[in-house]
């Protein structure tokens, strides 16, 4: 079996994959977006213009492996309009964050990203860094569309949960009774056994199709060939079919616990074995699979007699109003957000480029409903909203539904990772347990996250998709979101009646031996100040968590708190929040 790459990174992909038994791919490759090698893979150099170009050779492939093809980079699309759909008041990213993303630009590693912040302590904050289009130095902007891959499970998975709410389908119908009659489908191993939730929940057993050669190979050699659905399912059926079942739909496993922990014998004997506590319960099996996710594009497209671009803009978009977003049918019509890569996906083993290649103009149909849908980072974070702050989609009973997780993936390395019934992804990480989904598509990342326990969405889009740079970056930003002081007195946007207004906050998750305390009149220079000094700003460093200040009746004065950490601590200074108070 490959080695599997770490959760999170697994987890924000359009297309995984499992067990290759293609020839001669490796045997130990460590599987990563798209089925690609991730071992010992060189970091990406310096971003230069120069890199993308036609003539991007192949690297070195094991013999039988076709060569990539690097296309010429298409023309720029359209330029994004100056106000896209749902554009919210925002602030810059603080100093700290921004780093983090300047430094992923300025070492090579995307040509350029777009990361929003939105919580209620922060508001809503934007960081943005880079290109657009390396050819023409288009700048990144968070207007752009660009291709979200997996995320694309999300959308679907309300288009189908919105069918189940209105009395449409069921859970539990069983996957024949909408598409018994499509050949193809027919002849998949064990279809008679699969429901919509299975697929939904990627339990079905069902093997990820993109690792059949007919498909897996297209984006590198014919990257404008149109697939159908069935084409899609084709490497799944027939007698035998060329890819075989992951495992029996609806596969329990013994908890992990009682096989290892429990078990003096283990893991020479990780099998169960008599106790008077009893066996726990068995753990849901479940394993990242973009078949499910075709046949149910395939199921809804049967209920609503429509095609996904019309039934997905019906059930989802429009009833958002996500004005920037559609289902992508042709390479015709790009994105305004290009996206590069130097790595094949399924079944590549290693690089296929020899330098970046723009890798825009890819055919949408291969991955349909998987991971066919062009959006912006506004209209993701309004779709997030939608689904995880209002009822615009689902109502409470259809929640209900949707928020049952299956607990744990069958194969090491997935155990702090859960799966809902319908594109719901719930990573576990130290700074917060988060919802959503991630996505890639070749030459991009995507994150859909929102963290409930600090009410806090967070959305990136990148467009390079190689190595685990989305995560990267998600682990380094969200640590400083988290972590800075709270519990701010006077509460923000209070009034309060004196000359001399005693402060106070909360430590966050990073203790300070000092704070940084600012303060003034202008929002902007309160949030953008630093240690160097603002105009118009006040600053003072205290070690206690309190500070008195002066202020001048009839003002509304903003402030902010920085933590410089403690020795030892992961982070040294830590920026805070921009809060508020009016003077009376």
């Amino acid at each position: 079996m490959a080695r599997r790459s770490s959760p999170l990174f697994r987890a924000a992909i359009l297309l995984t994959a499992s067990t290759m038994t293609l020839t001669p791919f490796a045997a130990d490759a460590q599987l990563t977006p798209m089925g690609r090698a991730d071992s010992n893979r060189p970091l990406l150099g310096k971003l230069q213009p120069p890199l993308v170009s036609a003539q991007a050779s192949a690297g070195t492939l094991p013999p039988g492996y076709p060569p990539a093809k690097c296309q010429s980079p298409p023309p720029p699309a359209s330029p994004p309009p100056g106000h896209s759909s749902n554009v919210l008041a925002n602030s810059p990213f603080p100093a700290t964050w921004q780093a983090v993303l300047d430094s992923f630009v300025a070492e090579g590693k995307i040509p350029g990203g777009v990361i929003i912040v939105k919580s209620p302590d922060w508001g809503v904050r934007v960081g943005v860094a880079g290109k657009a289009n390396i050819v023409a130095g288009t700048p990144v902007s968070p207007n752009m569309q660009f291709r979200v891959g997996s995320v694309s499970k999300a959308f679907l998975g309300q288009a189908i949960l919105r069918l189940e709410q209105q009395g449409k389908l069921r859970l539990t119908d069983p996957v024949l009774k909408y598409l018994g009659d499509n050949p193809v489908v027919a002849g998949i191993p064990d279809i008679d056994k699969v429901t919509v939730k299975l697929l939904l929940q990627m339990n079905s057993g069902i093997k990820n199709y993109l690792e059949g050669t007919n498909i897996g190979f297209s984006p590198q050699i014919t990257p404008n060939r149109a697939f159908t659905p069935s084409e899609l399912m084709a490497d799944l059926s027939g007698k035998p079919p060329a890819l075989l079942p992951d495992y029996a739909p609806g596969t329990t496993y013994p908890n992990p616990y009682w096989l290892s922990v429990l078990n003096p014998n283990f893991p020479q004997n990780p099998l169960p074995w008599p106790s008077p506590q009893g066996e726990p319960a068995p753990y849901p099996a479940w394993t990242y699979t973009n078949s499910g996710y075709i046949l149910l594009g395939m199921i809804a497209e049967k209920i609503t007699g429509m095609p996904p671009e019309k039934y997905l803009k019906s059930l989802v978009f429009d009833t958002v109003g996500l004005d920037d977003t559609y289902f992508a049918t042709t390479d015709k019509v790009l994105p305004q957000m290009h996206g590069y890569t130097r790595y094949g996906a399924i079944p590549y083993p290693s690089q296929v480029y020899k330098d970046l290649c723009d890798v825009t103009q890819i055919n949408p149909s291969y991955a349909w409903t998987a991971g066919a849908i062009v959006s912006t980072p506004w209209d993701l974070l309004k779709f997030e909203d939608a689904m995880f702050e209002r009822d615009d989609l689902l109502n409470a009973g259809s929640k209900n539904k949707w928020f049952t997780f299956v607990s744990s993936d069958i194969h090491p390395g997935w155990e702090v990772m859960q799966y809902g019934v319908g594109g719901l992804m719930q990573p576990e990480r130290a700074y917060g347990t988060a919802r959503g989904h991630g996505g890639a598509f070749p030459g991009y990342k995507t994150l859909l996250y929102y963290f409930y326990d600090q009410k806090t969405s967070f959305v990136l889009a990148i467009n390079n998709w190689d190595q685990s740079y989305e995560v990267n970056l998600l682990d380094q930003i969200m640590p400083m979101v988290s972590s800075a002081v709270s519990t701010p007195s006077p509460a923000n946007a209070a009034s309060v009646k004196s000359a001399q207004v005693r402060l106070r906050w909360q430590a966050g998750r990073i203790y300070g031996d000092s704070y940084d305390v600012y303060w003034g009149t202008d929002a902007r220079a309160v949030t953008t100040a630093s240690a160097s000094g603002q105009a118009g700003v006040q600053r003072k460093t205290v070690t206690a968590v309190t500070a008195t200040i002066p202020v001048k009746p009839g003002a509304t004065y903003y402030w902010r708190v920085d933590t410089h950490a403690s020795p030892g601590q992961p982070l040294k200074l830590v920026i805070g929040p921009t809060w508020s108070f009016r003077a009376k």
